[in-house]
């Protein structure tokens, strides 16, 4: 797309955007949230100064939540290496603000320092207001994680003569049109450091010209790390030590309908096999769907709301709450991952640090570790269907030895991919 092209189109969803503010919550926050941005960045480029920072941030730009947590550990080794360098972070959607916070709160409570100095709104991508911020920030370089590639952002960055690096990037095969979109924009970016061969090879069949490097995803040290900082076991775990435990991860409808038989199967067949199932969201009509479904069954679920007033050893469980799976998969060995059977898979690095066997459903083309590790066999398997997820988990609730096996496959595949951030700090 020209960029003429792209500003009409971008201009016209700008405009059309507000008067949508009454139906949408999340568009509503996003505008809202972008009030006030320059006066908060120039507030922020005098904390700076107080501090005695370097006068140019390094700015990192990311999507939201999920992409923090790549931005996160080169930022950190940005201050290992440089503890006067100023960091800015951005984000596009009210999830990124939401993460943020939450990530800000997690690191008070442990008395931890922020890897960032500031942490905003992106402007809108709209020449005027990425050029009043660009005057604010003067940015010493800009890093993009994943696919977060605007282009007037990337064009006036560029016309400052501000390095611009793409990190942390994933392309799957189904992005091939969107990067023809982006193609002309590509050209601007100094290094593009991919999570794997697959989207290196990608980008370069999309011009040969990229400077593009295979180094890694940094949400994995993400992950291992935070699973170092996890805090003691909490008093309820103790009711969950003496049985296995098979976790059904960040389900939907769809994920719950593919594990019915297994369900059944594992209650009835492997007593010294708990469960435990965990919506992706808690909302009522999915945990009363389940324990509608298992009354017809004779399976007796409870709330972990409830558990947690009165444990027991036996139950089966459905979680009723947020932010609870990590301290789950500490005592689980199996997972069943949801969005699988739904349209994109859901995070298989969690269930992996903690050395849980994992199997997921068909939709996994949006997670380049799940894809690899279902290719090579690291741990996780990838079913297609009702019958290949009973089969599945029928294996590995019966075998002992193949269970433990896949766990440990699973966690080394992580502890080999270790050491990402530093080789992206390396190239700035």
């Amino acid at each position: 797309m020209t960029y003429w092209g792209y500003q009409t189109a971008y201009s016209f969803f700008w405009l059309i955007s507000f008067t949508l503010i009454p139906f949408s919550r999340k568009l509503r926050l996003g505008i809202l949230g972008r009030q006030g941005l320059e006066k908060r960045l120039l507030e922020a480029r005098d904390f700076w100064k107080i501090k005695a920072l370097n006068s140019s941030p390094y700015w990192f730009h990311f999507a939201s939540a999920g992409e923090l947590e790549q931005a996160i550990p080169i930022a950190e080794e940005l201050k290992r290496r440089d503890p006067k360098a100023a960091i800015l972070f951005t984000f596009f959607s009210p999830s990124g603000e939401k993460a943020i916070r939450l990530e800000t709160e997690r690191r008070k409570k442990g008395n931890r320092s922020l890897p960032w100095d500031a942490a905003d709104y992106l402007p809108f991508d709209l020449p005027w207001k990425v050029e009043r911020v660009l005057d604010i920030v003067r940015p010493k370089a800009l890093i993009l994680i994943n696919r977060e590639l605007w282009p007037v952002l990337i064009l006036k960055t560029h016309q400052r003569s501000v390095p611009i690096f793409l990190f942390s990037s994933f392309f799957p095969p189904q992005k091939i049109k969107m990067l023809s979109i982006w193609r002309p924009y590509l050209k601007y970016l100094k290094q593009i450091g991919t999570v794997g061969d697959s989207s290196t090879a990608l980008l370069l069949q999309t011009d040969p010209a990229l400077k593009v490097k295979s180094i890694g995803d940094t949400r994995i040290e993400r992950v291992l790390e935070r699973k170092s900082l996890q805090p003691s076991p909490p008093a309820w775990g103790s009711f969950l030590e003496n049985r296995s435990l098979l976790i059904g991860a960040s389900l939907w409808n769809q994920d719950f309908e593919a594990l019915k038989p297994a369900i059944q199967k594992v209650v009835k067949d492997f007593p010294n096999w708990r469960i435990c199932l965990v919506p992706h969201e808690p909302e009522e009509s999915l945990i009363h769907k389940i324990k509608t479904w298992g009354k017809e069954q004779n399976i007796s679920f409870r709330r972990f709301s409830q558990f947690l007033q009165i444990p027991d050893e036996v139950s089966p469980l459905i979680v009723d709450q947020v932010g609870l799976l990590a301290e789950l998969y500490r005592y689980s060995s199996l997972a069943f991952v949801g969005g699988s059977f739904k349209a994109r898979v859901h995070n298989v690095l969690e269930p992996a640090a903690y050395s849980n066997a994992i199997v997921v459903g068909p939709h996994i083309q949006n997670s380049f570790e799940a894809t690899e590790m279902a290719r090579l066999k690291k741990g996780l398997e990838s079913v297609s269907s009702s019958k290949e997820a009973l089969d599945s988990i029928l294996k590995r609730v019966s075998d002992v030895s193949f269970l433990k096996s896949e766990g440990e496959a699973a966690y080394k595949y992580l502890l080999n991919r270790c050491g990402s951030a530093a080789k992206y700090c390396d190239l700035l």
